[in-house]
């Protein structure tokens, strides 16, 4: 059995504030101009450019997009801009860092091999009991699949309880946090508009 690797191993080894800060240098933008672009610190960008912090997804988002790249580069070990497909064998989904709001989940990216995408489809499992957090928002729209045991999905004032079997599709601009026990397993589907710079 494959030993299962820890986020800030697999952020080591793609070496992501590398690829940021190689990404941010290219474009002729400081970390200031970045820093205006996101909302996030210098001193935070500085510690994500040198792999001190790993990036949640939801970061990673905001820096994919002042950078007016998809999050899925900083993902790829060799691009492959406009590669017609990809294929993720099972058990071969690329971990992900896990999101400072829900440290208890691990993401498995399904698409890292292709670059020029408009989706990421993510193999999500609660590696503990996971309560309630702070809910987020964004733009664009997410699917949730449930493979294994329930999802709560708290959707702006609504509370949502999703089984094995279950889906939902939402606007993800409206705020939203999930909670579930140990073991809960889904598939995720995020698509954000793009933005130009």
């Amino acid at each position: 059995m494959r030993r299962k690797r820890e986020p800030q191993e697999v952020v080591k080894e793609l070496n992501i504030g590398g690829k940021i800060k190689k990404l941010r240098m290219e474009k002729g933008l400081t970390l200031r101009d970045v820093s205006q672009k996101t909302g996030f610190s210098t001193a935070l960008l500085s510690q994500i450019e040198n792999n001190v912090v790993s990036p949640p997804i939801s970061t990673l988002w905001k820096i994919a997009e002042a950078l007016g790249v998809k999050i899925a580069y900083f993902f790829q070990e060799t691009p492959r801009e406009g590669q017609d497909y990809c294929i993720v064998r099972a058990g071969e989904g690329k971990p992900v860092a896990r999101r400072e709001t829900y440290p208890n989940l691990s993401f498995y990216s399904l698409a890292f091999g292709k670059l020029d995408r408009k989706m990421d489809p993510f193999y999500v499992v609660f590696e503990k009991d996971q309560e309630m957090r702070e809910p987020m928002s964004h733009e664009g729209e997410e699917f949730l699949y449930i493979l294994e045991g329930t999802l709560k999905l708290q959707l702006g004032d609504k509370t949502i309880y999703l089984n094995e079997g279950d889906s939902i599709y939402y606007d993800s601009r409206i705020s939203h946090c999930a909670a579930g026990k140990k073991g809960t397993k889904f598939i995720a589907v995020l698509w954000r508009l793009d933005r130009k710079i």
